[in-house]
């Protein structure tokens, strides 16, 4: 089956539903900051009016996705299937699961697939260890680029002028003590990055965890996503763990260009 182009469309205003954007707007407000959000609070956050918030929240308790006390809101696992709904449809996402339980069992650490997302990558699939690590990428998972190893190869893959203009807009926050927060470090380490074909970070989002990732192209050269590796820098060394999972990274990334 031949696979669909991507168009870049440039959708007229009059074609734009205003109420849904408002809708989605609403639905992200809802965060780890503010898992709970009054009509007033949220009117604040998504700029429209408090009634209007209300109505989008009372709506959203209508179709389950969100539950109130009366006074706060908040969603529902319900929401979950706005997510699903991508995983269920897309193609890759499902036909990669196999290719990451092969890496899983071969490597026995926990394997990805991410894709960036503006300045965010998404966990899009993930098959775990038997000693499962809890770091909490589940598929839907956004991390900042910067801080992730999948990100770090996504990122790399930008041309030096579309790098500039990202860490030129980008807060780096140190979510660690060793986090890289230093824009020409990380300039200089995601250039690295692209002339070695693979990226290894350590302790740069939580202490103790190591990440190694591969990009992963299409038949045409174009970077679709990256796989990564998930482990505790306490397992092995650095070096030993490179050595050990890139080649196998690398293997999988090759035989998946065959077919996307």
């Amino acid at each position: 089956m031949k696979k669909p182009q991507l168009l870049d469309v440039q959708v007229a205003e009059r074609d734009l539903i205003d109420g849904l954007i408002t809708g989605l707007h609403v639905i992200t407000a809802f965060n780890d900051d503010t898992a709970r959000l009054t009509a007033t609070e949220l009117a604040a956050k998504v700029a429209i009016s408090r009634s209007a918030a209300r109505r989008y929240l009372l709506t959203l308790v209508h179709t389950g996705m969100a539950a109130t006390d009366g006074k706060t809101f908040w969603l529902t696992p319900k929401v979950l299937t706005l997510g699903r709904s991508y995983l269920d449809s897309a193609r890759l996402p499902r036909a990669i699961v196999p290719y990451l339980q092969k890496l899983t069992s071969e490597l026995q650490e926990s394997t990805n697939y991410s894709v960036l997302e503006g300045d965010d990558v998404v966990y899009v699939s993930r098959v775990n260890a038997p000693r499962q690590l809890t770091t909490g990428f589940e598929p839907g998972t956004r991390l900042p680029a910067y801080a992730s190893t999948a990100g770090r190869v996504l990122l790399s893959a930008m041309p030096d002028d579309a790098l500039h203009a990202y860490l030129a807009r980008v807060e780096l926050i140190a979510y660690t003590h060793l986090t890289v927060t230093d824009k020409h470090q990380l300039f200089d380490e995601l250039v690295a990055i692209r002339e070695s074909g693979f990226a290894v970070t350590e302790n740069q989002y939580e202490i103790g965890f190591r990440g190694i990732s591969v990009p992963v192209k299409s038949r045409r050269g174009n970077l679709i996503g990256a796989l990564s590796v998930s482990m505790m820098t306490a397992s092995s060394s650095r070096a030993e763990a490179s050595a050990r999972c890139v080649p196998a990274l690398q293997a999988t990334a090759n035989t998946l260009m065959l077919w996307v």
